[in-house]
């Protein structure tokens, strides 16, 4: 799932961070590339930063408590709400405004379709205290605030004492999620969500990663070891072309098998935030990467898709995602045959390692099916890299 967020934004603080892995330079010389739009940038490798982020998760584990089968922004797995409510009973917490209010706001989030917005939002506020504040003053009236001249000195006093304190950017943040959430019941929702994700968070999510810290650790240090050794040389001929300035990739534990993709501009650069799988297990290493290499190929796919012509409006959200697909299927059997079948196993849901090559390669591209000219406009921009 990869979606711009249009015009100067911030992105949670990384003073937050429990771990940071500044990447080294290739040993190549960084070069000139064309992006996908056919300006020039500098690509830097050291600009990829390895990161986890437990403000940054909660919102997605709240969103995982709602089920929308078939949409591509769907968090909910079984497995995840399995593993959840052990872990709650295991730390002995007790129920939370979310396992009281979770089916009805389900119900919700299920009817109104611009509440998936949800999951690209946090990387419009400066940190976690923002982003709760801004939806829980949804509705907050700044007009009302305007300095009045004819108020006397006690006035402007006992109205200031009325007025909450805003946090980092919530001052900015409400009238862009109040544009993005204009219906009363999408305001209803958002307030109650916010309400919801701050007590799952202060009784049992704070709690339950710090128990899980060695857990998170050493998976991002087997993801780290893999980006070193392998992953950034893989990914990089891609990202030189995506006209990305900073790539910040988060490893989550809600994430299963979906990630998200969310750019963002801010001081005259071009930030990449992409949340992936985080690997509790060595198997699931390269399954994450494949998920940072899916949402990075969406830069340079989505336009191909984009400008063609033969593909109707309402078809390409999905036709984005095969492309991305496609391009990826395309690029590790040419130049990283090694791990072209775990790719293709992986997005398939293929369980038997048995299965012959072919075989796979065929199933996959009946799953994820394009249009011959987006294909070949692909194999093309990929010969170029």
């Amino acid at each position: 799932m990869s979606k711009d967020l249009s015009g100067k934004t911030s992105l949670f603080k990384r003073t937050m961070l429990l771990g940071v892995m500044l990447l080294p330079v290739l040993s190549s010389p960084q070069a000139l590339r064309p992006d996908e739009t056919g300006n020039f940038h500098r690509f830097n490798p050291s600009e990829i930063h390895i990161l986890l982020n437990p403000d940054l998760d909660i919102v997605y584990h709240t969103l995982a408590y709602f089920s929308v089968p078939g949409d591509p922004s769907n968090l909910y797995s079984k497995d995840y709400m399995d593993q959840i409510r052990q872990a709650k009973m295991d730390l002995e917490a007790a129920p939370t405004k979310l396992d009281a209010s979770a089916a009805d706001l389900n119900t919700i989030y299920s009817q109104l379709p611009r509440l998936r917005f949800l999951n690209l939002a946090p990387f419009m506020a400066d940190d976690y205290a923002s982003f709760k504040q801004a939806l829980a003053l949804i509705d907050f009236n700044f007009r009302t605030e305007a300095v009045d001249s004819t108020e006397t000195y006690e006035q402007r006093k006992a109205r200031d004492a009325l007025a909450p304190l805003f946090f980092g950017n919530t001052r900015r943040l409400i009238p862009l999620l109040r544009n993005r959430f204009p219906d009363p019941a999408e305001h209803a929702f958002v307030k109650r969500f916010a309400e919801c994700m701050d007590d799952e968070r202060d009784h049992f999510y704070k709690i339950y990663r710090e128990a899980r810290t060695e857990v998170d650790q050493a998976a991002l240090q087997r993801f780290q070891q893999f980006w070193a050794s392998e992953g950034l040389k893989m990914i990089s001929p891609i990202a030189a072309r995506t006209g990305v300035t900073v790539f910040n990739l988060y490893l989550c534990p809600v994430m299963q098998r979906n990630g998200r993709g969310v750019p963002v501009n801010q001081d005259q650069k071009v930030l990449f935030n992409v949340v992936i799988p985080l690997p509790e297990v060595k198997e699931q290493t390269l399954e994450a990467f494949f998920v940072a290499l899916h949402e990075t190929t969406h830069r340079l796919t989505d336009r191909i898709v984009d400008l063609a012509s033969g593909i109707p409006e309402a078809e390409k959200p999905s036709a984005r995602e095969n492309a991305s697909f496609y391009a990826d299927h395309v690029y590790l059997k040419s130049r990283y045959p090694r791990h072209h079948l775990s790719y293709l196993k992986f997005f398939l849901n293929r369980r038997n390692s048995g299965a012959e090559n072919k075989e796979g390669e065929a199933e996959f591209l009946r799953s994820y099916p394009l249009d011959s000219s987006v294909k070949a406009s692909i194999e093309q921009l990929l010969k170029e890299l």
